[in-house]
């Protein structure tokens, strides 16, 4: 089988392997068992092809009501076990209710947002682990432009897997640079406040990075007050036999 780091897609370009990471246990993440992704909308005949040879068998979409409705999964389909997910109810992507104000006015950085975040959806984070721990063949799962609800979830499998905080930020940091060739195309996608009043995209909004010191906020944050991602992870209700099990699906 064919395994890919960054997929071949035509319509995703920030759709992500989690394999190939070194970890604290001696071992390397696998291929071919979570694959992050920005939102799978509009996708053509010859990337579901693709994805389905991957194997993948469940996806797990955590985008809010209005997003999955104007903005259908392509992976809603036979085959695939499509489960909505939502972080946010029925807010949008980013999870204000507002789309008419920017709610970046004041915004204080990702990584703040972050630690408020994992502290506001332990029971969003406890489901979402356990769907991935109980998948039997490869999960794909996304938010909207996946980089923030699904750098999170990343960032814990990862560090399940004992992948150290480096590579952790460095998986979260690239999300901006694959999504740079889709920016336009997915403008349609994105708030109202992340667009110019002629409906461009607004590339340099501060929505759109994803800064390194934003994933080590968090890191450092769940390491300070936790100890570590797995005690945090216990504390949303996670069981020891489901962070094991991620353990042994990404680590082989």
């Amino acid at each position: 089988m064919k395994y890919y780091k960054r997929f071949p897609l035509e319509k995703m370009s920030n759709c992500r392997d989690l394999g190939g990471y070194p970890t604290k246990y001696g071992k390397t993440t696998s291929f071919g068992v979570f694959v992050r992704s920005e939102a799978p909308v509009n996708l053509t005949d010859n990337d579901l092809e693709i994805i389905k040879d991957y194997k993948i068998t469940r996806s797990i979409d955590f985008r809010g009501d209005e997003d999955i409705k104007k903005f259908p999964s392509s992976l809603n389909t036979e085959g695939i076990e499509y489960i909505h997910m939502p972080m946010f109810g029925r807010a949008d992507a980013m999870g204000f209710e507002d789309d008419k104000d920017d709610p970046s006015v004041g915004f204080s950085g990702w990584g703040k947002t972050y630690v408020q975040w994992l502290e506001c959806y332990k029971g969003w984070i406890r489901d979402v682990i356990s769907l991935l721990a109980s998948c039997e063949n490869a999960c794909q799962y996304n938010c909207n432009a996946g980089k923030d609800r699904t750098g999170i979830i990343s960032a814990f499998i990862l560090g399940i897997a004992g992948v150290e905080p480096n590579d952790i930020a460095f998986d979260y940091c690239i999300s901006r640079t694959m999504l740079k060739p889709r920016f336009i195309e997915i403008t349609p996608q994105w708030a109202s406040y992340l667009k110019r009043e002629d409906g461009t995209l607004i590339t340099n909004h501060p929505f759109l990075y994803t800064p390194k010191d934003a994933m080590e906020q968090m890191i450092k944050y769940i390491n300070s007050t936790y100890k570590n991602c797995e005690n945090y992870l216990l504390s949303c209700g996670v069981s020891d036999r489901e962070i094991l099990e991620i353990r042994h699906k990404i680590l082989g």
